[in-house]
């Protein structure tokens, strides 16, 4: 129970630490490769478009556990801490064991990892960017309604502070309002 009421779920932890680290001036949101801090993402990211999606909150970085799992053919058998787990992902029981054959699991894992980049790249490309630090949040659009969308830019102002602004005592007020409390 504890651990499912703590914390807070990655879009909203990564668009809150980007823009903070942005308005006190440890990271550049026009090139994110300069930048004195890099934000990894972990957690939901399963697909190419949630690794675009990270990247257009923040993100530098994209880390995922899950998903390599199933590539090596996890079922959710919910017995990873038991030492039986069916398909031997998760055991050291050798008779379990069998299950997981390292020769043909590593090419399908490496399978994954190739084809989940590649879908993220070529989101990227539709989009006309050159790499993955150029991703922004007016690049991904949720859908509000039938006939509404908006950019993540607009679901997440805060995401609009300028380079050191908090130092200065400006930017987003649901921003300015944490760095003012933390600094108090």
């Amino acid at each position: 129970e504890f651990s499912n009421s703590v914390g807070m779920p990655l879009a909203d932890a990564l668009t809150l630490t980007h823009s903070l680290l942005v308005g006190a001036g440890y990271r550049d949101p026009g090139e994110r490769a300069s930048s004195r801090v890099a934000l990894i993402a972990s957690g939901k990211i399963l697909t190419g478009f949630s690794m675009f999606k990270a990247f257009a909150m923040g993100a530098d970085i994209c880390n995922a556990a899950r998903p390599f799992l199933f590539s090596l053919g996890c079922i959710q058998a919910l017995k990873c801490h038991t030492n039986k787990c069916p398909t031997g992902i998760t055991t050291q029981d050798k008779e379990l064991a069998y299950g997981l054959d390292p020769s043909f699991k590593a090419a399908r894992v490496a399978r994954f990892q190739h084809e989940t980049v590649s879908a993220c790249v070529e989101v990227v490309q539709a989009c006309g960017l050159a790499s993955s630090t150029h991703v922004r949040p007016e690049h991904v659009l949720r859908r509000l309604s039938p006939s509404a969308c908006a950019p993540l830019s607009q679901l997440y102002p805060h995401l609009n502070v300028e380079q050191s602004a908090l130092l200065s005592g400006k930017g987003p007020p649901d921003l300015l309002h944490l760095w003012q409390g933390a600094s108090s």
